[in-house]
């Protein structure tokens, strides 16, 4: 292949950006729309303590299960870098006339790295359901929330518990789905997941009267149908045949084959250990100086994930479309989609600044009716309009390095990011309250994205 077809930009790139972003987005943003579901529903039961503790089960149920995202951004990696080897494949040589062509050596490599993921996944959700009661008991101990905070607390986790193992098996699949750049079937995975959600906690709460329990029970059913749904989807797009066969192959239960998976998931399981450790620290600050803080942080953190999700969509696109680019060894194309994504991530990243800044207020109003919450949440609505322009990013350079499977590099940037947060959440927290806390947050952002910056051309220099 001629170097001037390497280098060539593909046509129509913004439309390409935004055939996977902008599924992504809506798939992304569905998730913190239940979230906000979940606590108009909460958020009017009388007191604040009914919110605290969903917002503190939301946090441990975050930490303990986005820990394992590895699952679903190391396998995003691999399958697109295995896709664009497939493209490559499929350019080299004509095409089959047999009704039944072999399958091609990329096409079994992203077959394999679906049975081993999923198997990952699995196991890792039933060791959670099996350590239920010590994880709780430690979650509880570092978070330390009043008691009747705890108390509602402990009866949510022993129910949402249950979908640890098809929450877990669902990252895994999305992955695959984001490394194939079939976004649009992610989009509607996530509408069943969080529209069952949705309906199914207000249900329970508003209409039975179930309480914050009716939150964790419309989770778990909305997780388990999802998963059923999200494995038929990857038998239709490979086949029974060839997961059947990659699933009774010997070889692919082989530890040492499991070298390169497992190495890429486990520098960005610390990685994502760093930033849920971050996040977690933002509920455990605010039930240091109260219930109401507690409550206030808790809405804030639905505006921070709508904005995060939104984020990802171009992200999502880096992941896809500059890790194809990975795969082929296309350094100039690998650069050009980071330039376009990048672009489109600083105009998302206004839009979200200038609903926060326009409708915050309004948004926070329908929320909750506690008057303490609104005006705490009022008081700090500055800094939740800074967050999307301080974090943009981090966000984009997240999906570039998934791309490139450039794990050790997110671990160690994240790691550098997590001390800056460190050394100012303390002192920034006793002297502001929780605009301080809310401030460390923004330095953490910054810092993440000042990080990942600084290594970029080391990241480049790999495609020599």
């Amino acid at each position: 292949m001629s170097k001037k077809t390497r280098t060539t930009a593909p046509p129509h790139p913004h439309r390409k950006i935004w055939a996977i972003a902008g599924p992504a987005i809506l798939a992304n943003s569905s998730a913190p729309l239940v979230g906000l579901v979940d606590t108009w529903a909460i958020g009017h039961l009388p007191g604040a303590v009914h919110l605290a503790a969903v917002g503190l089960g939301s946090v441990i149920f975050n930490y303990i299960l986005w820990a394992f995202g590895f699952l679903r951004m190391g396998t995003t990696g691999l399958i697109a870098q295995a896709k664009g080897r497939e493209d490559e494949e499929d350019r080299g040589q004509s095409k089959s006339l047999t009704l039944t062509p072999p399958i091609s050596p990329a096409r079994q490599e992203q077959v394999v790295t679906v049975i081993r993921s999923g198997a990952l996944a699995v196991f890792f959700g039933l060791l959670l359901f099996a350590f239920q009661e010590a994880v709780l008991a430690v979650s509880l101990r570092v978070m330390v929330p009043p008691d009747d905070v705890a108390a509602i607390t402990s009866e949510y986790f022993r129910i949402r518990i249950w979908a640890a193992p098809f929450t877990l098996l669902g990252y895994a699949i999305i992955g695959v789905l984001f490394g194939l750049a079939r976004v649009k079937t992610i989009l509607w995975l996530q509408l069943l997941l969080n529209l069952s959600n949705g309906v199914l906690n207000v249900t329970f709460v508003v209409g039975l009267g179930f309480g914050v329990p009716g939150v964790a029970w419309g989770t778990l059913i909305a997780q388990v149908l999802t998963a059923l749904v999200s494995a038929w989807i990857l038998v239709r797009i490979y086949g029974a045949a060839p997961l059947l066969a990659a699933l009774r192959d010997g070889g692919t239960w082989v530890l040492a084959k499991f070298r390169r998976l497992v190495l890429v998931n486990g520098f960005i399981f610390v990685r994502t250990i760093f930033l849920m450790t971050a996040l977690a620290l933002i509920m455990r600050e605010a039930a240091a100086l109260g219930t109401v803080e507690m409550a206030a942080s808790h809405v804030i953190n639905q505006y921070m994930m709508l904005m995060a999700l939104g984020l990802d969509g171009f992200a999502h696109a880096s992941e896809a479309l500059a890790g194809a680019a990975w795969g082929r060894r296309d350094r100039d194309l690998f650069r050009r989609w980071v330039v376009l994504t990048g672009y489109w991530s600083i105009v998302a990243s206004l839009a979200y600044a200038l609903l926060f800044w326009l409708g915050g207020n309004q948004i926070t109003t329908m929320l909750t009716d506690i008057d303490t919450v609104r005006a705490m949440v009022a008081a700090l609505m500055p800094l939740v309009v800074a967050l999307p322009l301080v974090s943009v990013w981090c966000f984009l350079f997240d999906g570039v390095y998934i791309g490139a499977t450039a794990a050790a590099a997110m671990m160690v940037t994240m790691g550098i990011a997590f001390a800056a947060y460190l050394a100012v959440l303390g002192p920034m927290t006793a002297h502001w309250g929780l605009h301080g806390l809310w401030g460390a947050v923004l330095v953490f952002m910054a810092a993440r994205g000042l990080a990942q910056a600084a290594w970029y051309p080391r990241l480049e220099q790999r495609l020599g």
